[in-house]
């Protein structure tokens, strides 16, 4: 039984596996690793002595040098082999199986040959299974053929493979290859159904339900990302998504997706770093144009971005979002959230933000100090989630004139700091040192959305979520306070240098004009509060120069990598401010100024209003915008104002285009700014040619037109204009569409 001791001896054990002095690496405990969670590998892990369980480590030997994991394309390719081959032993064990069954119906039946003179006629017969002892002789090939000496010839003759073996031999054989088809269906089918959508419920975040799917014309086959494909989206995300909404660690990002190195600790076969890739990948399809997607995929727009927002979708179900306590998962999500309101006017993602809120509270994001250990890495990454999740939530209230959901307070305990991604690092133990002040960051724009929308919450709302600020002089100095703050911030800021300093010092002066308006003219109606007259058209031309400034943005090429973000906030309040203003107009000149701006951000908006044309938004403001048009009638009598103002310059030099395309997926916008090249650490951005010499405005400034000593509204023009604004709120209140009527 030589042969069989060997064909049945176990394999060799590996390298790493023969260093029983080999360091030992920990990996998630039994407990973590059953609920699918993030374990920090402490002993006990943090998951489990807050949750009470007993924590069992798991460790094994340290893999050597150059043995840490393979390339995603490799390990695939291994696997597929792999499987082949057990598919070919699985067939020829079959075979033999067959030919002895084949074999054992013979039994009893003589099959010796005729031995006479045959040299091989002394080796000992080798019995078969069922008792018979053929002799199987080995025929030299100058051997002549036996012929009839056979007692009897059989149509099948036994091989040498079918030679007498323990049957425990076949037993052990056949256990073994079953147990490896298991193992390899387990890996192949947890792939495949990664990459492979459900589509058994609603869309997570998208806009299309399982119904329509269902019963789409081109069922979904989902979309091949190919290496070089990974990491142009790689790429793009860094360079048109990660500067204006600052979620991950763009090193980090950038050696997973691109240097197909581990992300953070996650161990190879762990969900929640694919769930994040695919959000990166579904979040940078929505920033570019049709070009782009047919370079990348050989698809259309629309189709690419459906696919991938399928796959998204898959992949943050599979990972439980709604349960999980990865905070990775939880950045996924939110990206989805991010990516699908750029082309879905439905209130899905205001409704899912409430989620993310939800997730985020359990992961204690909104606790400055956890009730856990985490370092300073960590730390960071949590306090940009929680902000990222406070965008989301006063971008998804400011589309439908809701109250958020958030306090300025959550925000303000701990925001983010005020760095550059190479200043951190995962598993760093050392405090964050934040840069000194005059430093233009990776976190500076981040810093001075967060400012506004904590500012914002405070006076632009009502009382539900939190008491609002009303007497005026506060509210002044809350700006004021806002406006010292982002000036501290942009002191370093170089526009003439930089793309993205350019848009971050345009988006800070439109967004502090923007506060002003709130100041003046709160999103939500306030019965209690009633502002300050303001003299003459300033208020006017304030909201219409913020107008003017947001389509200069949108229109210059040089910031075209972010206007995707731009469109995120339709500028239907400063419409409306503007309309009711140049409803009590009274100067020709003035108006016939700034008419076109309304009109363009007019049509404009009514292509990217919440739920269109038929939302509770644009029905009062198409009201108001009637109102605007039979005065401007009176004023400039019937000729049309096109040709009354049609050589008039637009403020701030606007260069406007044709607004025809909407920010849905069937007219998606056009985001034509190429796929970037490989940007080193910390170059945000490349080589352009800057215009030069840039002259940005001052800060807007409305307080020196307003009377501080009156007692409110004093003219019955500025009465008027307020009574217009007031009117419009009531109407977005008391529609029939709206979800916030008084039941």
């Amino acid at each position: 039984m030589d042969g069989q001791a060997d064909l049945t001896a176990k394999p060799e054990r590996t390298a790493f596996q023969s260093r029983p002095s080999a360091p030992k690496v920990r990996l998630s405990c039994e407990a973590c690793r059953q609920r699918k969670v993030k374990c920090d590998k402490l002993s006990p892990c943090t998951s489990c002595v807050r949750l009470g369980f007993v924590c069992v480590p798991v460790e094994r030997a340290r893999l050597p040098r150059g043995r840490t994991r393979k390339p995603p394309e490799r390990a695939a390719n291994t696997d597929k082999e792999l499987a082949d081959r057990v598919a070919k032993l699985e067939q020829l064990l079959r075979q033999v199986a067959s030919e002895r069954d084949g074999a054992s119906t013979t039994t009893g039946l003589s099959i010796e040959p005729s031995t006479a003179g045959d040299p091989s006629s002394s080796k000992p017969s080798v019995s078969l299974e069922h008792g018979f002892e053929p002799s199987i002789p080995q025929r030299q090939p100058s051997q002549p053929q036996p012929t009839a000496e056979f007692t009897m010839n059989l149509p099948h003759r036994p091989r040498q493979s079918t030679a007498y073996m323990a049957s425990s031999f076949w037993e052990d054989i056949m256990q073994q290859t079953s147990e490896l088809r298991d193992v390899l269906d387990d890996r192949l089918e947890t792939e495949d159904e990664f990459r492979r959508p459900s589509h058994t419920g609603a869309s997570v975040v998208g806009s299309e339900s399982s119904e329509s799917t269902a019963n789409s014309p081109q069922p979904f086959r989902g979309i091949s990302i190919t290496p070089q494909a990974r990491r142009s989206l790689c790429e793009i995300y860094l360079r048109n998504v990660d500067p204006v909404f600052k979620l991950l660690h763009r090193p980090s990002l950038r050696a997973f997706l691109r240097d197909e190195q581990p992300y953070l600790d996650y161990e190879p076969d762990h969900h929640a770093p694919m769930t994040l890739a695919y959000a990166v990948y579904y979040a940078a399809v929505v920033t570019i144009d049709d070009a782009q997607c047919q370079s990348l995929f050989g698809l259309d727009k629309k189709t690419a971005s459906a696919s991938l927002q399928a796959e998204a979708d898959a992949a943050l179900q599979r990972s439980d979002f709604v349960t999980t306590n990865e905070l990775t998962v939880l950045q996924a999500y939110v990206l989805s959230l991010l990516a699908a309101r750029c082309q879905d006017q439905s209130r899905r993602v205001w409704t899912m933000s409430a989620m993310a809120l939800r997730v985020g509270q359990a992961l204690c994001l909104h606790m400055r100090d956890p009730p856990f250990e985490v370092n300073p890495f960590e730390q960071e990454m949590r306090r940009r989630c929680w902000q990222c999740i406070g965008l989301l939530d006063f971008a998804a209230s400011l589309d439908r004139a809701s109250e958020p959901m958030m306090q300025s307070a959550w925000l303000d305990s701990h925001p983010p700091s005020n760095i550059n991604d190479e200043d951190i690092w995962f598993n760093m133990n050392v405090p964050i040192r934040e840069s000194p002040e005059g430093t233009f960051t990776d976190l500076t724009l981040t810093l001075i959305v967060a400012a506004a929308q904590s500012v914002a919450r405070m006076i632009a709302y009502g009382d539900f979520i939190e008491m609002t600020v009303k007497e005026m002089s506060l509210r002044q100095q809350i700006l004021l306070d806002f406006q010292r703050n982002v000036t501290k911030l942009l002191s370093g800021c170089r526009p003439e240098s930089s793309p993205f300093q350019l848009y971050t010092k345009r988006t800070a002066a439109t967004i502090y004009g923007w506060l002003q308006l709130g100041c003046l003219r709160p999103i939500s109606r306030s019965r209690n509060f009633t502002p300050p007259t303001v003299q003459g058209d300033v208020l006017l031309s304030l909201a219409v120069e913020n107008l003017a400034k947001v389509q200069e943005s949108y229109s210059d090429p040089n910031t075209a990598q972010w206007k995707w973000f731009g469109s995120l906030w339709v500028p239907w309040h400063g419409l409306a401010v503007a309309l009711a203003e140049l409803c009590v107009c009274k100067d020709p000149e003035a108006m016939a100024k700034h008419w076109p701006v309304l009109e363009q951000v007019y049509h404009r908006s009514s292509l990217t209003i919440a739920d269109s044309q038929h939302g509770m938004l644009w029905k009062p403001l198409e009201k108001l915008m009637h109102q605007a048009r039979a005065h401007k009638r009176e004023m400039l009598g019937n000729a049309s104002l096109s040709e009354s103002s049609r050589h008039q310059i637009p403020p701030a030099n606007v260069r406007f285009q044709p607004v025809s395309e909407g920010i849905n997926v069937s007219a998606a916008p056009s985001y034509n700014i190429g796929i970037p090249p490989d940007l080193s650490a910390g170059q945000l951005d490349p080589a352009v040619n800057m215009p030069p010499n840039i002259m940005l405005e001052p800060w807007p400034n409305v307080w020196d037109s307003m009377d501080f000593n009156g007692n409110g509204l004093q003219g019955s023009v500025d009465n008027v204009a307020w009574t217009n604004y007031e009117n419009f709120i009531g109407d977005v209140y008391d529609s029939v569409d709206s979800m916030f009527l008084m039941r």
